[in-house]
């Protein structure tokens, strides 16, 4: 599940700066911002609070909770059914309306955590 989480965490940073992948990642982005999400709420409510207090449930519990933060403004809701669309968009009301800075730290941290976990993949790979 790392992988998975990791790739997640770089297309929400993909999604989040400009760079050229960021044309082909907003087709998607809807569904990409919906994983991320879902992949984020797993990696802090599943394994970072059952693992609290050690190494990884930590970086877990951080990582996770930068994902649900970072990926929520890219969340695009047209499709989806009205009263969960309301509840969302609510969300992204309160989220848009903190300062710039937090988004500009959350995806420095969100950056951290992403290399932290792609360095720990390869060097377990390469053994």
């Amino acid at each position: 599940m790392g992988i998975v989480v990791t790739v997640f965490m770089l297309f929400i940073l993909f999604m989040s700066v400009s760079n050229p992948l960021r044309i082909w990642l907003q087709k998607r982005q809807g569904v990409f911002a919906l994983w991320a999400l879902l992949a984020g709420v797993w990696n802090f409510a599943w394994y970072g609070s059952q693992h609290l207090g050690l190494f990884w449930g930590n970086a877990a519990f951080i990582s996770g909770l930068l994902m649900i933060f970072t990926s929520i403004p890219l969340l695009k809701t047209d499709t989806w059914p009205t009263a969960l669309r309301q509840v969302v968009l609510s969300i992204q009301s309160y989220r848009a309306k903190l300062p710039r800075v937090f988004d500009y730290l959350a995806l420095l941290a969100l950056a951290v955590c992403a290399a932290l976990y792609s360095y720990t993949l390869i060097k377990l790979n390469l053994r």
